[in-house]
């Protein structure tokens, strides 16, 4: 229902009938505000008042200042008709239906006040998680997360296979497009002072003047008041997010500064996952012994894999110490390896000589066996 339009109607009609000479007519069009403004007052409680009280929504959509127009309803009241010398029982009719008309207005303006004291309280913590995921999942099933994620992946097949230094660049320049297209600028307004963060941004890497690196600081300062810091990338604080999109909900462009602030976070998550993902294969390169990354090594990795025993960083998936234990002597047969210690440097893991043995006396382990047997050779 569009309230602002019933409300203005509403208004209209309220003061063609305070300008009328009354007549048999008035009286009618009064018992017909009467009921109108009763059936909005009972709408607004059904479909608005209800919903926020009791589900505790955190409605962006509702855009109204219930506040201000409860002060605006209490000003429609009606005042005594003039009647003239003999009408006094017109008058009096008169009378008592402008006193519905105004309990009907106060009623209305009562629902309207609670409404506003509804939605400004302070909502939990739980509630404002619960509007950032909403707002998340209307985004990643939108046609702008699958092109911002194709987006990614044609930047990296033009890349090639992306460096750690190609992934900060990249993950720079999104962040500095965020700041670029003003989707903080209501909150770095109250950003007192810049504040910097150690390790977090380069921003030697910007090459700009002075104005412009201070004016990234502040952006900054504004962004990780909504992010938090962790493990060397930048992570949605989903509390303070959602309480962020509720109190901008009145903005100018409130709704597109949402999607685009959802956008460019899901892109530097993006390049953040493929800068985690080529972290652990660096781990996983410096930890892999030469005798299992040689060429006929991958085969037996790959088929292992496709099995589902070992994930694409050859870490045992699925598998109990002991059939894991099972695998690597599989593949040391193979590939003619002594000893269990290339496996244990692997898998940092001890003892892979005593899972074996464990191994050898289960329920089962015959058919493992062949099972390896006939997928690695």
């Amino acid at each position: 229902m569009d309230y602002k339009l019933v409300f203005d109607n509403l208004s209209a009609r309220i003061v063609a009938v305070k300008a009328e000479v009354p007549t048999a007519g008035t009286r009618f069009r009064l018992m017909g505000v009467v009921a109108d403004v009763t059936e909005l007052a009972q709408t607004l409680e059904r479909e608005v008042l209800e919903r926020v009280r009791h589900e505790a929504a955190v409605d962006v959509d509702i855009d109204m200042d219930y506040a201000a127009m409860a002060e605006t309803v209490l000003a429609w009241e009606m005042t005594r008709f003039q009647t003239t010398e003999g009408e006094e029982t017109k008058g009096e009719e008169m009378d008592a239906q402008v006193a519905l008309v105004n309990e009907a207005l106060g009623v209305l303006s009562g629902v309207l006040a609670d409404i506003a004291e509804q939605m400004g309280r302070r909502h939990s913590e739980e509630e404002y998680v619960r509007l950032y995921e909403a707002e998340k999942r209307r985004y990643l099933n939108s046609g702008t997360a699958h092109r911002a994620r194709q987006t990614f992946e044609e930047w990296k097949d033009i890349t090639g296979e992306p460096t750690m230094e190609d992934i900060e660049d990249y993950r720079l320049e999104k962040v500095l497009h965020l700041f670029e297209d003003g989707i903080l600028d209501e909150r770095v307004e109250h950003i007192q002072r810049a504040k910097r963060y150690p390790g977090e941004l380069d921003f030697e890497q910007l090459d700009s003047g002075l104005k412009l690196t201070k004016t990234v600081y502040h952006h900054y300062a504004a962004l990780r008041k909504l992010v938090d810091f962790k493990d060397g990338a930048l992570v949605v604080n989903p509390a303070r997010v959602g309480q962020h999109f509720y109190a901008s909900r009145h903005e100018v462009n409130a709704k597109k500064n949402r999607t685009h602030f959802l956008k460019y976070m899901h892109k530097v998550a993006l390049v953040q996952e493929e800068r985690a993902r080529l972290t652990a294969e660096e781990a996983n390169t410096r930890n892999c012994p030469d005798c299992l990354r040689t060429a006929e090594a991958e085969v037996l990795w790959q088929k292992a894999q496709a099995k589902g025993w070992v994930d694409d960083q050859r870490q045992p998936t699925g598998l109990s110490r002991a059939d894991a234990a099972l695998l690597a002597a599989r593949m040391a047969e193979v590939l003619d390896i002594e000893g269990w210690k290339p496996f244990e440097q692997l898998w940092n893991r001890l003892n892979i000589r005593q899972d074996y043995s464990k191994a050898m006396g289960k329920q089962g382990a015959t058919e493992f066996i062949d099972e390896l047997k006939r997928a690695l050779r």
